[in-house]
């Protein structure tokens, strides 16, 4: 079945080489999770901070059906921390 895996920021250097933008599409197996689709493009579960299927929140665990799209967020940093001194 096919799914959809959009990588941002960090994360799209997961992607395979030569892929242009943010996104491919993932030939996978019935039953696969969403933690099986991150850990085949190597992302780290330490840096995960959001990953959304179809817009909606879920967990590693949740099962990917044809046609998903899956959308990984690693943590962000930077801005201008200067509000926040006194």
């Amino acid at each position: 079945m096919n799914v959809h895996l959009k990588l941002f920021a960090t994360f799209r250097q997961y992607l395979p080489p030569g892929t242009p933008g943010s996104a491919c599409d993932v030939q996978v197996s019935a039953g696969t999770r969403v933690g099986d689709i991150l850990a085949q493009f190597g992302l780290p579960n330490e840096e995960l901070v959001l990953v959304l299927v179809n817009g909606v929140y879920a967990d590693l665990g949740h099962v990917l059906e044809e046609g998903d799209v899956v959308t990984a967020f690693p943590a962000m940093g930077g801005g201008d921390d200067s509000l926040h001194k006194s």
